[in-house]
């Protein structure tokens, strides 16, 4: 018997046991293979499928190459997906600024060499699927690095529709508890100007080169260098969520690490003051959370940096124990409470919180003095099913 004389129930067995690329190759096979994968059915089996197991990610970062060129890069992954992924991303980031993530979709902002840009183009990208919709044109007078953007974004599996929002932030240095923001709707296709209302009396600061936004049960969430968090509904900027900054924050120090781990929000920050022997790393995840206003942040981590020893690289050890504040925290991982990514120098660090390890995860190839100012660091989780975008994909650098 031949595939194609198989009942579509046997064969619909099959193929969710291929890996992704494979499943999307075979969609060429025929009409028949390309409309039973296309079907919603299909990929709900097919996530089912994956949902027990962790998906491989990578970290997407900022760094200047050799002729202080501004390029995305990944970390190493041995998923041919995400090796794929990291030559794409790097190709696009010739013409594109990365500015923001939602899921496994990337908002990406067209270069221009003249400064100020009067008009902004920006892209919303699948990096996976290469599919890619340009949002209108819009004028906003700052310079790149003195706007904040957000993306969130939802799909209707059943509809087969995509929902997504845009969210720009102008800088601005004191404490408002009303600013403007713009915000572009897939609903309307178009942009519009708002003005948020932030409900704690104190107000929000949104610091210059903030941390990235970070889309989470449905508000795009900002991180101030005091340790506040602000969540904003592009839907309805009337109705924000903030959250203080936990008991132990150092209001004096900047906020290192802003992110979701296992489903929870999660701050970072490295003591400023010295103790006697070292500074602290401290990790906050915020749980209760719910829709009625509830959050407490509760402290997971407290290790000296001292602590922190390598026992593949003797000389990992001393150049962590001595080199802070010359490295940077990057990321959590996604599914992996303990683990915290950091760099120094040309190298990305695998830090175990729990044990009080670190070792060497990957090499960065260009020096770290030659980051951008405004480095934008993500984690791109490979998705069971990837994020369709109803539009052609992008021709440049493709």
């Amino acid at each position: 018997m031949s595939l194609d004389n198989l009942p579509d129930g046997l064969l619909l067995e099959i193929l969710r046991h291929l890996p992704l690329q494979s499943v999307f190759q075979c969609k060429c096979v025929s009409n028949r293979w390309c409309s039973l994968i296309s079907t919603p059915y299909f990929t709900h089996l097919y996530v089912s499928h994956l949902h027990t197991n962790l998906q491989p990610f990578t970290l997407l970062f900022e760094c200047k190459d050799d002729q202080s060129i501004t390029r995305v890069l990944a970390t190493n992954s041995e998923e041919p997906e995400l090796k794929s992924l990291a030559a794409y991303v790097h190709r696009q980031s010739e013409h594109l600024w990365l500015e923001a993530s939602s899921n496994d979709l990337l908002l990406w902002r067209a270069k221009d060499d003249e400064e100020p840009i009067p008009m902004s183009v920006y892209y919303v990208i699948n990096p996976i699927t290469r599919q890619c919709v340009a949002l209108p044109p819009i004028t906003v007078p700052y310079h790149r690095s003195w706007i904040q953007a957000g993306l969130i974004c939802s799909y209707d599996y059943n509809k087969k529709q995509l929902s997504y929002s845009v969210v720009l932030i102008p800088y601005f240095h004191d404490k408002l508890r009303e600013f403007k923001v713009y915000i572009f709707s897939s609903n309307t296709r178009e942009w519009s100007k708002s003005m948020v209302l932030c409900l704690d009396p104190e107000g929000f600061e949104l610091t210059h080169f903030a941390l990235c936004a970070v889309p989470y049960k449905g508000l795009l969430f900002w991180c101030s260098n005091s340790g506040r968090l602000l969540g904003i509904d592009p839907y309805n900027t009337r109705c924000c969520r903030s959250f203080e900054q936990p008991i132990g924050w150092e209001s004096d120090k900047e906020t290192d690490c802003f992110g979701v781990c296992r489903g929870c929000l999660r701050i970072c920050q490295i003591s400023m003051f010295y103790t006697r022997f070292s500074s602290i790393l401290r990790i906050w995840e915020l749980k209760d959370y719910d829709n009625e206003g509830g959050g407490k942040w509760y402290l997971e981590h407290e290790v000296s940096v001292n602590q922190l020893v390598s026992k593949k690289s003797p000389w990992l050890t001393e150049d962590v124990q001595q080199k802070y504040p010359l490295f940077l925290v990057l990321a959590f991982h996604p599914n992996d409470g303990d683990i915290l990514y950091l760099a120094i120098e040309s190298k990305v660090l695998l830090c175990n919180l729990r044990s009080k390890t670190v070792e060497v995860f990957c090499d960065i190839p260009h020096d770290p003095d030659t980051w951008n100012d405004k480095c934008n660091i993500m984690n791109f989780v490979l998705p069971s099913w990837p994020t369709p975008i109803p539009f052609a994909p992008l021709q440049n650098g493709a």
